[in-house]
């Protein structure tokens, strides 16, 4: 039975208004600082994203135009995601009451699709080239391809002094490094084809360079995914074991339901059973659960409705 006086909110102040205010603090300082990283980021990599598509048709290098194609996704992610930025910042209104912080999940969720649609084509023209091997420039592929490399690190090295936690800005990060990775085997895979004119290496680098990023492109969909369907950032099961640990007075925890609007910000309600109608008890819980609550599950916002043993 639900005493009659419940109101059904954890009201004390560092759970809630203070909590609100820490996390939009602690959120605007570095959006501002990952804005700048992103800005920076987008311009280097879409400027050398053309270099690389013009120059893999000019050498007919299959692995290079794969390359470009993921430096392109590179490129509209870095986009995106400054975009998901600057929508996340906007103020709340009475339409959407948590804000806009969603938007960069809904951005990362965006960009892995664009991964996955850019491997199906590399992995298609990889298999027309199997049977239908082609020359290359070799000499030219390893120059714009080392290109490519620079610029990648240049941007990893920027991207790092953003905020990785945040899965907008692990998107565009894991974007980079896969870049990276490739440019690499590329530019390898060029010195031998020089000196060997083992062209089908190219179509092989290219199947390579598809494998690598399709295990990002899995990776980001799946935590995406798990957010934008209101997956819990924790086992619920855990979160009830560790309140019927913690206190005595509690017989049961039901009801559990914990998401995720954006990193660290997390929401739950529950139903409490306690084994005693004391109202000081009931009162105390409230306080008491949330702060544990927040402690040590970083959940600030918690919803708790009490509930009495028969």
């Amino acid at each position: 039975m639900t005493c009659k006086y419940n109101d059904n909110h954890h009201h004390h102040p560092l759970s809630n208004k203070g909590h609100e205010e820490a996390h939009e603090h602690s959120h605007n300082h570095s959006t501002t600082k990952d804005k700048k990283l992103l800005k920076i980021s987008f311009i280097i990599t879409f400027t050398v994203m053309i270099v690389e598509i013009i120059g893999g048709i000019y050498v007919n290098s299959l692995a290079l135009i794969s390359d470009a194609i993921h430096m392109f996704t590179h490129a509209f992610a870095l986009g995106l995601s400054l975009f998901a930025l600057i929508v996340s910042t906007k103020v709340i209104d009475e339409n959407k009451s948590f804000g806009y912080f969603r938007a960069e999940v809904l951005a990362a969720f965006i960009n892995g699709l664009t991964i996955a649609l850019s491997v199906l084509w590399i992995v298609y023209e990889a298999i027309m080239r199997l049977f239908h091997p082609e020359e290359i420039l070799a000499g030219a592929t390893i120059v714009i391809a080392a290109l490519g490399l620079v610029v990648n690190v240049i941007t990893g090295l920027i991207l790092l002094r953003a905020n990785h936690d945040n899965i907008n800005i692990k998107a565009a990060f894991l974007h980079m490094l896969s870049d990276t990775i490739s440019s690499a085997a590329i530019i390898i895979g060029a010195v031998v084809i020089y000196y060997t004119q083992f062209y089908i290496l190219d179509t092989i680098l290219a199947l390579l360079v598809a494998i690598v990023i399709a295990k990002w492109a899995k990776s980001l969909l799946s935590d995406s995914i798990h957010v934008l369907l209101e997956g819990s950032p924790y086992n619920t099961k855990e979160i009830r074991s560790a309140i019927l640990e913690e206190f005595e007075h509690v017989v049961d925890v039901h009801d559990i339901h914990c998401w995720e609007i954006s990193h660290n910000y997390y929401y739950l309600t529950c139903h409490i059973v306690l084994d005693s109608k004391e109202e000081k008890l009931y009162n105390d819980t409230i306080v008491d659960i949330g702060e544990f609550l927040e402690h040590k599950f970083i959940i600030a916002h918690a919803t708790i409705q009490i509930e009495f043993a028969n």
